[in-house]
């Protein structure tokens, strides 16, 4: 009985990991963005099994919230860190903290105010909407300008700004949702203990990953002649930093992952043998393609449940094209706001107007909005609205904005500019 009941889901991964492997094949033939292109194809697929009894195992498989933040996510996350370079991060630092916390909160209001406006949203509920919608999801911005070969500077501002605020969008929005459960509305005293949850929850997520990253890095240190239990070590903390933050001590996961991956790669060079160095980024990458194929794949399957219902999608259109009018609103009001301001200050590089374009329009949504909008209670009357608004958004980052950046960074010779600039540098060092 046991056996039965594992063999079912092991057989249904094996399945979407060769559905998500043959399709990379043909996705870099059609030279379509690969990750987008798994989104479509988990659509069909959900479609298909509608209709057809063999693939109704397919819709066993759900993205839910635990699936998403505990299983799927750290491996991304740490990832990520672990290709940061520290300098880099450091200099970027100013930009970064104003989009992924200013920008994160000032995109909430904007969409907010104009869903409550706009549609029969109730304030709560809208401002909920936009703390779950408000950050870029650095699983879709990863893995996409990996694939359209972004600048390097331009890659480092979108990937640390969409790691940095995922962390805030989740924490903001876990504030929003105790405010609207315990409905007791808005007020000074509200907003200050929000600050203060924000302040311990972020940090204390540093903290945590921190102190996690250095104790594996005197395992990792003991270690240094079993090469295997060395790589072992850095997916033991890539989870570890995670739970351990986010489900046990209350803080966040994301900045705990992001502490200990940036501390790994720091002390790399001097705890990992040359073997284990030359091994960690294959063995990370492909942990990285099971990962966003399964997330691709699960996310065109939740897409599908918007197309179960034609009527209610031809009822209700307008309320979601308002939904994705706030969404852009509040990405170019974060932008073009605040990147002039901290061009302004001395200790900010200055982000040029094509940067911010591309910033704007690259700005993607993708799958911790689900993870978000899963925590929403039953008992929220607006909540069904939520996940159909939350579900189009994303829909339509994917599939248009994320199919699009690249004809954009192309229009405005933004990675040809790049090019030429590395070529010529290589040739003054030659």
């Amino acid at each position: 009985m046991h056996a039965a009941s594992l063999a079912i889901p092991v057989l249904i991964l094996s399945g979407l990991l060769l559905i998500a492997t043959s399709s990379a094949i043909l996705l870099k033939r059609l030279r379509f963005p690969y990750t987008i292109g798994l989104v479509v194809i988990g659509m069909v697929l959900g479609i298909a099994a509608q209709y057809a009894d063999q693939l109704e195992l397919a819709l066993k498989v759900d993205l839910s919230h635990d699936l998403i933040m505990y299983v799927l996510l750290p491996i991304l996350i740490f990832d990520a860190a672990i290709n940061i370079k520290p300098p880099s991060l450091f200099r970027e630092m100013g930009v970064i903290l104003n989009l992924a916390v200013i920008g994160v909160v000032l995109s909430m209001l904007v969409v907010g105010a104009l869903l409550n406006w706009l549609t029969p949203l109730s304030l709560a509920s809208a401002m909920l909407f936009g703390a779950l919608i408000s950050a870029t999801d650095p699983v879709a911005v990863i893995a996409l300008f990996k694939e359209v070969g972004a600048p390097e500077r331009l890659s480092m501002l979108m990937d640390s700004e969409s790691l940095f605020n995922d962390a805030s969008a989740i924490v903001i929005f876990g504030i929003v949702l105790a405010v609207v459960q315990s409905g007791s509305g808005v007020s000074a005293g509200v907003l200050l203990e929000g600050i203060g949850a924000f302040i311990k929850v972020f940090f204390g997520g540093i903290l945590v990953g921190s102190a996690m990253g250095v104790a594996m890095r005197w395992l990792m240190k003991l270690s240094k002649g079993v090469p295997f239990a060395q790589i072992a070590f850095t997916t033991i903390l890539a989870y570890g930093s995670f739970i351990i933050a986010d489900h046990v001590l209350g803080v966040s996961g994301v900045m705990s992952t992001i502490a200990a991956g940036i501390i790994t790669r720091s002390s790399s060079s001097t705890v990992l043998s040359e073997e284990v160095r030359g091994f960690l980024r294959p063995y990370w990458e492909l942990l990285s393609f099971i990962v966003n194929s399964l997330i691709f794949l699960l996310l065109g399957l939740k897409e599908n449940l918007l197309f179960r219902n034609f009527d209610y999608l031809l009822t209700n259109y307008h309320f979601f094209l308002v939904a994705i009018f706030a969404v852009l609103a509040g990405r170019l009001a974060a932008v073009y706001l605040l990147l002039p301001a901290s061009n302004r200050l001395a200790f900010c590089r200055s982000v040029d107007g094509k940067s911010m374009a591309v910033m704007f329009w690259g700005g993607l949504r993708g799958v911790v909005p689900v993870a978000l909008m899963l925590l929403i209670p039953d008992t929220l009357p607006d909540k069904e609205l939520i996940i159909d608004l939350t579900l189009v958004v994303i829909l339509f980052s994917l599939l248009i904005q994320g199919t699009t950046v690249n004809w954009l960074m192309k229009k405005l010779n933004v990675c040809q500019q790049y090019h030429i600039r590395r070529a010529a540098m290589k040739k003054l060092g030659a």
